[in-house]
Protein backbone atom coordinates (compact mmCIF):
# COMPACT_ATOMS: atom_id res chain seq x y z
CA UNK A 1 0.00 0.00 0.00
CA UNK A 2 1.24 3.47 -0.83
CA UNK A 3 1.42 6.24 1.79
CA UNK A 4 -1.86 7.78 0.60
CA UNK A 5 -3.88 4.60 0.04
CA UNK A 6 -5.74 4.78 3.32
CA UNK A 7 -6.27 8.53 3.35
CA UNK A 8 -9.90 9.62 2.87
CA UNK A 9 -8.88 13.27 2.59
CA UNK A 10 -7.25 12.49 -0.75
CA UNK A 11 -10.18 10.63 -2.24
CA UNK A 12 -12.92 13.24 -2.38
CA UNK A 13 -15.54 14.81 -0.14
CA UNK A 14 -15.58 11.79 2.24
CA UNK A 15 -19.02 12.81 3.62
CA UNK A 16 -19.20 10.00 6.18
CA UNK A 17 -15.73 10.79 7.53
CA UNK A 18 -16.50 14.51 7.65
CA UNK A 19 -19.78 13.92 9.48
CA UNK A 20 -18.04 11.67 11.99
CA UNK A 21 -15.36 14.28 12.68
CA UNK A 22 -17.99 17.00 13.05
CA UNK A 23 -19.79 14.86 15.63
CA UNK A 24 -16.53 14.38 17.51
CA UNK A 25 -16.08 18.15 17.67
CA UNK A 26 -19.62 18.60 18.99
CA UNK A 27 -19.15 15.89 21.61
CA UNK A 28 -15.85 17.30 22.82
CA UNK A 29 -17.32 20.79 23.13
CA UNK A 30 -20.22 19.38 25.13
CA UNK A 31 -17.96 17.29 27.38
CA UNK A 32 -15.64 20.16 28.33
CA UNK A 33 -18.08 23.08 27.99
CA UNK A 34 -15.83 24.45 25.26
CA UNK A 35 -16.21 27.67 23.32
CA UNK A 36 -17.53 26.80 19.84
CA UNK A 37 -16.17 30.07 18.47
CA UNK A 38 -12.59 28.98 19.22
CA UNK A 39 -12.29 25.66 17.42
CA UNK A 40 -9.46 25.32 14.90
CA UNK A 41 -8.44 22.54 12.54
CA UNK A 42 -5.15 21.70 10.87
CA UNK A 43 -3.62 18.74 9.08
CA UNK A 44 -0.55 17.63 7.16
CA UNK A 45 -0.65 16.03 3.71
CA UNK A 46 -3.78 13.83 3.52
CA UNK A 47 -4.75 15.42 6.84
CA UNK A 48 -4.54 18.76 5.07
CA UNK A 49 -6.86 17.40 2.39
CA UNK A 50 -9.31 16.31 5.09
CA UNK A 51 -9.00 19.72 6.73
CA UNK A 52 -10.12 21.26 3.43
CA UNK A 53 -13.09 18.88 3.36
CA UNK A 54 -14.11 19.89 6.89
CA UNK A 55 -13.87 23.58 6.05
CA UNK A 56 -16.05 23.21 2.98
CA UNK A 57 -18.57 20.86 4.60
CA UNK A 58 -18.76 22.44 8.07
CA UNK A 59 -17.40 26.01 7.91
CA UNK A 60 -19.62 27.08 10.80
CA UNK A 61 -17.76 24.76 13.19
CA UNK A 62 -14.27 26.23 12.79
CA UNK A 63 -12.76 29.65 13.40
CA UNK A 64 -9.78 28.98 11.12
CA UNK A 65 -7.75 26.22 9.54
CA UNK A 66 -4.22 25.35 8.55
CA UNK A 67 -3.51 23.15 5.53
CA UNK A 68 0.14 22.07 5.70
CA UNK A 69 1.42 20.54 2.45
CA UNK A 70 -2.14 19.47 1.62
CA UNK A 71 -4.71 19.68 -1.15
CA UNK A 72 -7.52 22.06 -2.11
CA UNK A 73 -11.12 21.03 -1.58
CA UNK A 74 -12.59 18.98 -4.43
CA UNK A 75 -9.28 18.45 -6.20
CA UNK A 76 -9.57 14.67 -6.49
CA UNK A 77 -13.07 14.86 -7.94
CA UNK A 78 -12.11 17.60 -10.42
CA UNK A 79 -9.00 15.71 -11.54
CA UNK A 80 -10.61 12.27 -11.61
CA UNK A 81 -8.00 10.87 -9.23
CA UNK A 82 -6.38 12.05 -6.00
CA UNK A 83 -2.98 11.10 -7.38
CA UNK A 84 -3.25 13.60 -10.22
CA UNK A 85 -3.57 16.29 -7.54
CA UNK A 86 -0.79 14.90 -5.40
CA UNK A 87 1.82 14.33 -8.06
CA UNK A 88 0.92 16.86 -10.76
CA UNK A 89 -0.91 19.61 -8.86
CA UNK A 90 -4.54 20.70 -8.73
CA UNK A 91 -6.45 20.91 -11.98
CA UNK A 92 -9.63 22.93 -12.33
CA UNK A 93 -10.84 25.28 -9.65
CA UNK A 94 -13.76 23.74 -7.72
CA UNK A 95 -15.39 26.56 -5.80
CA UNK A 96 -15.39 26.21 -2.03
CA UNK A 97 -18.23 28.72 -1.77
CA UNK A 98 -20.51 26.67 -4.03
CA UNK A 99 -19.53 23.37 -2.39
CA UNK A 100 -20.23 24.57 1.13
CA UNK A 101 -23.23 26.84 0.60
CA UNK A 102 -25.76 24.27 1.76
CA UNK A 103 -23.93 23.86 5.09
CA UNK A 104 -22.98 27.46 5.74
CA UNK A 105 -24.33 28.93 8.97
CA UNK A 106 -21.71 31.49 9.94
CA UNK A 107 -18.74 33.52 8.73
CA UNK A 108 -16.12 31.82 6.58
CA UNK A 109 -13.03 30.60 8.45
CA UNK A 110 -9.59 31.98 7.65
CA UNK A 111 -6.91 29.82 6.03
CA UNK A 112 -3.15 29.50 6.51
CA UNK A 113 -1.13 27.42 4.01
CA UNK A 114 2.55 26.52 4.60
CA UNK A 115 4.00 24.43 1.74
CA UNK A 116 7.54 23.54 0.69
CA UNK A 117 8.77 24.56 -2.75
CA UNK A 118 10.70 21.28 -3.06
CA UNK A 119 7.81 19.03 -2.03
CA UNK A 120 7.82 16.04 -4.37
CA UNK A 121 5.07 14.20 -2.47
CA UNK A 122 2.31 16.82 -2.70
CA UNK A 123 3.33 19.24 -5.42
CA UNK A 124 3.62 22.90 -4.35
CA UNK A 125 1.25 23.85 -7.20
CA UNK A 126 -1.47 22.70 -4.80
CA UNK A 127 -1.02 25.94 -2.86
CA UNK A 128 -2.54 28.05 -5.65
CA UNK A 129 -6.03 26.54 -5.76
CA UNK A 130 -6.83 27.01 -2.04
CA UNK A 131 -5.84 30.68 -2.32
CA UNK A 132 -8.25 31.09 -5.24
CA UNK A 133 -11.01 29.09 -3.54
CA UNK A 134 -10.93 30.89 -0.24
CA UNK A 135 -10.28 34.44 -1.40
CA UNK A 136 -13.38 33.90 -3.55
CA UNK A 137 -15.35 32.55 -0.60
CA UNK A 138 -14.40 35.60 1.48
CA UNK A 139 -15.09 38.06 -1.33
CA UNK A 140 -11.42 39.07 -1.45
CA UNK A 141 -9.32 39.64 -4.55
CA UNK A 142 -6.28 37.55 -5.44
CA UNK A 143 -3.76 40.35 -5.06
CA UNK A 144 -1.84 39.97 -1.81
CA UNK A 145 -2.14 42.87 0.64
CA UNK A 146 1.13 41.86 2.29
CA UNK A 147 4.11 40.34 0.47
CA UNK A 148 7.23 39.96 2.58
CA UNK A 149 9.52 37.27 3.98
CA UNK A 150 9.42 35.42 7.28
CA UNK A 151 12.61 33.63 8.32
CA UNK A 152 13.74 34.03 4.71
CA UNK A 153 10.61 32.44 3.20
CA UNK A 154 8.12 34.28 0.95
CA UNK A 155 4.97 35.14 2.90
CA UNK A 156 1.69 36.63 1.67
CA UNK A 157 -1.50 37.82 3.33
CA UNK A 158 -4.82 38.37 1.55
CA UNK A 159 -7.39 40.53 3.32
CA UNK A 160 -11.16 40.42 3.01
CA UNK A 161 -13.50 43.39 2.50
CA UNK A 162 -13.47 44.09 6.25
CA UNK A 163 -9.67 44.25 6.40
CA UNK A 164 -9.13 40.98 8.26
CA UNK A 165 -6.56 38.46 7.05
CA UNK A 166 -8.54 35.67 5.38
CA UNK A 167 -5.80 33.74 3.56
CA UNK A 168 -2.11 33.54 4.48
CA UNK A 169 0.62 31.57 2.71
CA UNK A 170 4.20 30.56 3.45
CA UNK A 171 6.24 29.27 0.49
CA UNK A 172 8.98 27.43 2.32
CA UNK A 173 12.04 27.68 0.10
CA UNK A 174 13.77 24.36 -0.53
CA UNK A 175 11.58 22.43 1.91
CA UNK A 176 10.33 18.95 1.03
CA UNK A 177 7.21 17.26 2.33
CA UNK A 178 6.41 17.77 5.99
CA UNK A 179 5.43 20.09 8.83
CA UNK A 180 8.14 22.72 9.37
CA UNK A 181 9.80 23.32 12.71
CA UNK A 182 12.41 25.65 14.16
CA UNK A 183 14.05 23.85 17.10
CA UNK A 184 15.04 25.95 20.06
CA UNK A 185 13.79 27.43 23.31
CA UNK A 186 12.75 30.91 22.22
CA UNK A 187 9.08 31.83 21.86
CA UNK A 188 8.80 31.52 18.09
CA UNK A 189 10.59 28.17 17.97
CA UNK A 190 9.33 24.63 18.31
CA UNK A 191 9.87 20.98 17.54
CA UNK A 192 12.65 18.53 16.81
CA UNK A 193 13.70 17.79 13.25
CA UNK A 194 12.86 14.31 12.00
CA UNK A 195 11.43 12.56 8.95
CA UNK A 196 8.66 14.77 7.55
CA UNK A 197 9.48 17.34 10.24
CA UNK A 198 12.10 19.52 8.54
CA UNK A 199 14.00 22.30 10.26
CA UNK A 200 13.56 25.36 8.02
CA UNK A 201 13.89 28.06 10.72
CA UNK A 202 10.11 28.50 10.79
CA UNK A 203 7.71 26.81 13.21
CA UNK A 204 4.34 26.10 11.59
CA UNK A 205 2.68 25.55 14.97
CA UNK A 206 3.81 28.99 16.16
CA UNK A 207 2.70 30.67 12.93
CA UNK A 208 -0.72 29.05 13.09
CA UNK A 209 -1.13 29.99 16.73
CA UNK A 210 -0.17 33.57 15.94
CA UNK A 211 -2.64 33.75 13.05
CA UNK A 212 -5.35 32.37 15.32
CA UNK A 213 -4.48 34.74 18.21
CA UNK A 214 -3.92 31.86 20.62
CA UNK A 215 -2.25 32.18 23.97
Amino acid sequence: MGPHDRCPGLRGPAPASAASLAQMVDRQLADVSGDPSRVYVTGLSAGGGMTAVMMAAYPEKFAARGVVAGLPYGCARAAGSPYVCVYAGAVGRPGARRAARVHRAGPWPALTVPHGTADHTVRPANMTAPVEQWTDAHGADRTADVSDTVAGHPHQVFRGPGGDAVVETYRLTGMGHGRPVDPGSRDARCGTADAYVPDVNLCAAHRLGKAWALG
